[in-house]
């Protein structure tokens, strides 16, 4: 693992137009907390099985990986250590981030509310597009990392005031076992926690995963097997048995779909989704559609084309989703929440700031419409 000083943390985080002001603070507040070369330390996988001859089978995700000793995981973290799965990814971020809750992007809950973000390397899909693959596509044990403990985590949102750690950037199932530390941690002290996932995950760790949890995002990337398999790697069906638990579990929920020209940007697919979320999730669930940025290994498409994002907006409207809103296009009307009884606008957004909250006490302060989320 490379060692990093802060001078070169601050840097990469600027290069990744992270908040280097925040991270900055963030140094002056953890001091020791935070060293400069991350400790490569080991931790067991609890979700898992012995086999013969000293394999080990993940069981986190629905790739279950069987490993012989020596052998790691495909989402990069988890190696068999002398016929047990451990982990590499404890204590080791690759990103640390002060960010504004809208950029989960999580709109029902808490706006305006300051996150403590952190992300460390690895992912169970390899999606074509990946916006962070310089981290998400490889090993902790092979980027540069600052080592961060749970209590300096704690430590710092408690001295910066921040109410709520966040786990996003990478993938968060793949280092639940940190995020599970780190969450507990923070909960005793009155925080919260939220997750941004892809949710690519089996049901019983996704039900500890929810136990520790008090928001999710959920990126649902398309709505056919063919689009999983070629872009991601991975498959639907289990997204959508994700989706339906974290729901069942009455867990605070929003849903993302990030539009790829050529890709999943269908009308006739674009509604399915939509019926779906309605259909299973509820009408009331907020429901995102991000623009594509060219990146990774789809630099050759262009952007998302604004029309295609406002014609998702009304296909999502038309089958009857109350809060549809577009992300990573600004200034847009579709950033803002409307009342859907009264049309009033309750939330008004520029990119990631608020500009006017007008909701009082969870309704809408014209007709009294209560509005779903988390508000103080």
């Amino acid at each position: 693992m490379e060692a990093m000083t802060r001078r070169e943390f601050l840097k990469r985080a600027g290069e990744m137009g992270l908040a280097t002001a925040g991270l900055s603070l963030l140094f002056e507040v953890l001091g020791p907390d935070v060293a400069e070369a991350a400790i490569y330390r080991h931790r067991p996988v609890r979700f898992a099985k012995k086999l013969s001859r000293k394999r080990v089978q993940c069981l986190v995700c629905p790739f279950r990986c069987i490993l012989r000793p020596g052998e790691i995981s495909q989402c990069l973290t988890k190696q068999n250590i002398n016929g047990q799965l451990m982990t590499h990814a404890w204590d080791n971020p690759s990103i640390i981030s002060v960010d504004p809750i809208e950029k989960m992007p999580l709109y029902h809950y808490l706006p305006g509310a300051k996150t403590l973000t952190l992300a460390i390397g690895g992912c169970n899909l390899h999606c074509l597009y990946c916006q962070n693959w310089q981290e998400s596509q490889r090993s902790p044990a092979k980027q540069r990392t600052v080592e961060l403990t749970v209590n300096g985590a704690v430590k710092a949102m408690k001295k910066e005031d921040i109410k709520i750690v966040a786990f996003s950037y990478t993938e968060p199932v793949v280092f639940m076992e940190w995020i599970e530390a780190v969450s507990r941690a923070a909960h005793k002290k009155g925080y919260r926690c939220v997750l941004a996932s892809a949710a690519y995950i089996n049901p019983k760790p996704l039900k500890r995963l929810i136990s520790v949890t008090d928001a999710f995002i959920v990126t649902l990337k398309g709505f056919t097997e063919d689009f999983y398999r070629r872009v991601t790697g991975a498959s639907l069906k289990p997204v959508l048995e994700t989706l339906k638990q974290i729901k069942k579990a009455k867990k605070h929920l929003e849903v993302v779909n990030l539009i790829v020209p050529t890709y999943n940007d269908k009308e006739d697919e674009i509604r399915k989704m939509c019926v779906w979320v309605r259909d299973n999730l509820g009408d009331e669930t907020p429901m995102m559609f991000s623009r594509f940025v060219p990146a990774y290994k789809l630099r050759n498409l262009p952007q998302t084309p604004r029309k295609t994002l406002e014609t998702a907006v009304k296909i999502a409207q038309d089958v009857g989703l109350k809060f549809v809103y577009i992300v990573n296009l600004a200034p847009h009307p579709a950033n803002d929440t409307y009342c859907p009884k009264c049309k009033t606008p309750l939330i008004k957004r520029v990119g990631l700031r608020i500009l006017e909250n007008n909701i009082k006490d969870g309704k809408c302060p014209k007709c009294g419409r209560k509005i779903p989320g988390v508000w103080k």
